[in-house]
């Protein structure tokens, strides 16, 4: 299905042991037409003895595995979300009544534990996290691991982070640590964040044109999180460009961002998430294949119909996988 969208490529961003094998089978099938990097998610046990058991004892590490499967790192869930009403904010929610500023999944203090063995035994971490009190304190669980042993060559991610503040992306491209968003959130669910949230907020929810400017792009990529939002990346793609929900209503205008800038973040911006940039995210001599045909001029049709835009051909390693 993906590949009929023009994806060549994915993360699977929640991986159970049962999928990486039904993936590693589909590989060795020879029938796979999708490259996937694989977040490993274990549930954390209350006992960290356990946990550490877990990344010791699996026989594998970040970035094992070839142009079709790869292990990415592991994935830790922190805080929940902007439409759940429990995105961990610095403020409290308006029309609360206790004091309430979200949820989250461990304390600091065990997330800063989980994350220290993680990087010992060399496991790349992805935090789940969207609201700005989390993302205070997933960074300081990146800072303070990073003086046990340096996160900064190792691309830590932290996944969402839908309301990071300018001074958070300073804090995170210090430590080298990218952020993988996803504007698609403020298509039919933009409504929900400005009822919880108000409006000022959800005007700054998924600030790229600040991440591109503090950050850059090579430290930032984009995606859908699918199935939770539509996969179609030219959908993602024209609310990048426009800032607009399906009502046409515009959040936070100056947050826009040009085209090419968001054709980047979904292609040679998004390899570096699996340190795969010297071999895919362009189309150029030495690379894999990975071609779409559009159905459009994605630089040149009018804004509004960038989100009709489809993929007529799509190729990956130079075989045709998908074909209107």
């Amino acid at each position: 299905m993906l590949n009929s969208f023009g994806i060549t490529s994915a993360i699977e961003g929640a991986t159970e042991p049962r999928d990486i094998r039904t993936l590693q089978k589909l590989v060795a099938s020879g029938k796979a037409t999708l490259r996937t990097g694989v977040m490993f998610r274990p549930e954390p046990p209350a006992d960290l003895t356990a946990w550490e058991a877990i990344m010791s004892g699996n026989g594998a590490s970040s970035g094992f595995g070839d142009d079709w499967l790869k292990f990415a790192g592991i994935k830790i869930f922190y805080d929940g979300g902007m439409t759940l009403k429990t995105a961990l904010m610095r403020e409290v929610y308006p029309d609360s009544h206790d004091n309430y500023h979200g949820t989250t999944q461990q304390t600091p203090e065990r997330l800063k534990q989980l994350i220290s063995i993680c990087n010992r035994y060399d496991w790349r971490v992805g935090v789940h996290v969207v609201g700005d009190l989390g993302i205070d304190q997933v960074l300081d669980a990146f800072e303070a691991v990073d003086k046990e042993k340096s996160i900064r060559d190792r691309r830590f991610v932290l996944i969402h982070a839908s309301l990071i503040r300018p001074e958070q992306m300073e804090r995170a491209q210090r430590l080298g640590v990218r952020i993988d968003f996803q504007n698609v959130f403020m298509w039919d669910k933009a409504a929900t964040v400005e009822r919880f949230l108000g409006k000022a907020i959800a005007d700054r929810a998924v600030p790229t044109r600040t991440l591109i400017e503090k950050m850059g792009l090579d430290s930032l990529g984009a995606g859908t999180d699918f199935p939770v939002n539509p996969i179609n990346p030219f959908l993602n793609m024209y609310i990048m460009v426009t800032r607009k929900d399906p009502a046409g209503k515009v959040y936070g205008a100056t947050e826009a961002i040009t085209r090419e800038q968001a054709l980047r973040l979904y292609s040679s911006a998004a390899s570096r998430y699996t340190f795969d940039e010297a071999r895919k995210g362009t189309i150029e001599p030495g690379k894999l294949a990975d071609i779409v045909v559009l159905s459009a001029d994605y630089t040149a049709v009018p804004e509004e119909q960038i989100k009709d835009i489809k993929a007529d051909l799509t190729l990956v390693g130079g075989k045709v996988v998908f074909q209107r």
